[in-house]
């Protein structure tokens, strides 16, 4: 019984790494992405750029 705790705890960690991975590589494009400065005015609105002084956008 004990060998099968073992294994199956190396199972879980190896799991857990994998996790640990993703998330982190997730948070890193995250970070990337906030990072980058957004392009103010480059919305698109009826086909068209939208307009710098509207406030809304009529579909």
């Amino acid at each position: 019984m004990f060998e099968w705790l073992q294994n199956s705890r190396k199972e879980w960690k190896v799991l857990a790494d994998e996790y640990e991975a993703k998330v982190k590589a997730l948070e890193e494009e995250k970070e990337e992405r906030s990072s980058q400065p957004r392009r103010v005015g480059t919305e698109i609105c009826n086909g068209g750029p939208a307009p710098k002084s509207s406030t809304c956008c009529i579909l």
